[in-house]
């Protein structure tokens, strides 16, 4: 049970019974929470960093890095295209491919513009295509627009390695559309060196929908890319138009 007090007490704080004898344990007293009231800042976004960066104009950058190579990727036209894979990256199987560049070291923003048509009221679980932050096949944070049943949503999941085995959570972030801008600000917390990623998403590429924060361990050092996968019936192929690092 818990007491608020109507006014600030002084003095010592005692208990009391009567009317018989009582027992109590684990007696303590604390200050009253603050209410947060002010939402947390948008990450700060600065000019693109060229040299990190992909505009897919000129076939596939040769700092890309592949986990499990996906032949059906194709670079033309200023994007890259990624029939979505009947294959996953999340529990022990680990069959999707992955997409993955080096990321700047500090603090960055990592976007892609990505379409994909996932239709309206059916089921297509689990076809999804967006950004990834990844360690391993059992350490990374995917933010990517999927449907899940007859809903169309921007999950952000977090996959880590627990008692033996890989567990996984979500969070939402955002609605997505046919066309979804997607975007991970990193940022190492300069106590503990741990890697923190917070996830956005945007329908336009100019008002974002900010939200939750997943953190890698300060000794692992995340790349960032692409992933296409959770399905390939009926078939339906991500349009990446680009991956942008911005300071």
């Amino acid at each position: 049970m818990s007491l608020r007090l109507p006014r600030p007490a002084t003095g010592a704080l005692a208990l009391r019974a009567q009317g018989g004898p009582a027992e109590f344990d684990n007696v303590s007293a604390a200050r009253l929470y603050r209410p947060v009231r002010h939402p947390v800042a948008p990450p700060r976004v600065g000019p693109v960093l060229r040299g990190w960066s992909d505009e897919f104009t000129g076939g596939l950058d040769p700092d890309w890095q592949w986990v499990r190579p996906d032949p059906a990727v194709t670079v033309a036209g200023g994007a890259l295209r990624w029939p979505v894979q009947d294959a996953d990256l999340s529990g022990t199987g680990n069959t999707a491919g992955v997409l993955l560049r080096d990321a700047p070291t500090g603090d960055y923003v990592a976007e892609t513009k990505v379409t994909l048509d996932l239709g309206e009221d059916t089921v297509r679980n689990y076809q999804q295509a967006g950004l990834v932050a990844y360690v391993d096949d059992d350490r990374f944070a995917r933010l990517t627009q999927v449907a899940i049943w007859n809903t169309r949503q921007v999950e952000y999941g977090y996959e880590l390695p627990f008692a033996g085995q890989p567990v996984y959570g979500g969070s939402i972030v955002g609605t997505p559309g046919t066309t979804t801008w997607l975007r991970l600000a990193h940022h190492v917390d300069r106590a503990t060196g741990e890697h923190e990623f917070r996830a956005g998403s945007s329908r336009d590429g100019k008002h974002w929908t900010w939200g939750a924060v997943w953190t890698f361990p300060a000794d692992t050092t995340p790349r960032i890319g692409l992933v296409a996968h959770g399905g390939a019936t009926p078939a339906v192929t991500a349009e990446f138009d680009y991956l942008r690092f911005h300071r």
